[in-house]
């Protein structure tokens, strides 16, 4: 006659206590530390690169749209052309001034190749760093009345924008 065994269950049983009554599944407090720890390492490492590069390229819009505004105040100012120009093959600005004029004197057909100088030492240049990119450059000239020359445009720095308005030279 034959013997009748039950089957083993299919799904495992809840973990049994063991001699001393503790349990045998599940982490110790020492593992869920380590994993807390290395969480913790890591959020400390990556996160402040991540956001380092938004911040760069916020920095470095906004100093391109200050040397925007400050070219159209230098050229009612002065009475002179100013150009900005902002390349995205180089990643970078610069502001200059006709190459036969000088301090007293507008220039009149000469190309922009005369630094303007910064208030605070220096020229009005910049190349961005730490892997901030000009992805649309733009070359523009403000007139004595402060009007961009040709009808504004657009720069854009890491994904963020600076419209200069063709009306107005208004910098936003």
């Amino acid at each position: 006659m034959p013997c009748f065994r039950p089957h083993a269950p299919l799904l495992p049983s809840p973990a049994q206590p063991s001699a001393g009554g503790a349990r045998t599944a599940g982490f110790t407090l020492l593992e869920l530390v380590v994993v807390l720890v290395l969480l913790g390492a890591l959020a400390v490492i990556a996160v402040p690169r991540l956001a380092e590069s938004g911040f760069r390229s916020a920095a470095f819009a906004e100093q391109i749209a200050a040397a925007f505004r400050y070219a159209q105040r230098l050229a009612v100012a002065s009475g002179c052309e100013v150009q900005v120009e902002v390349s995205a093959a180089t990643h970078s600005y610069r502001i200059t001034r006709r190459a036969d004029g000088s301090d007293t004197s507008c220039g009149s057909s000469g190309a922009f190749t005369l630094d303007v100088p910064s208030p605070v030492g220096g020229n009005f240049t910049a190349t961005a760093t730490g892997g901030v990119l000009v992805t649309q450059g733009l070359v523009l000239r403000f007139d004595a009345q402060g009007l961009p020359t040709p009808n504004g445009g657009t720069v854009v720095v890491g994904g963020r924008s600076i419209v200069i308005e063709a009306e107005t030279g208004h910098v936003r």
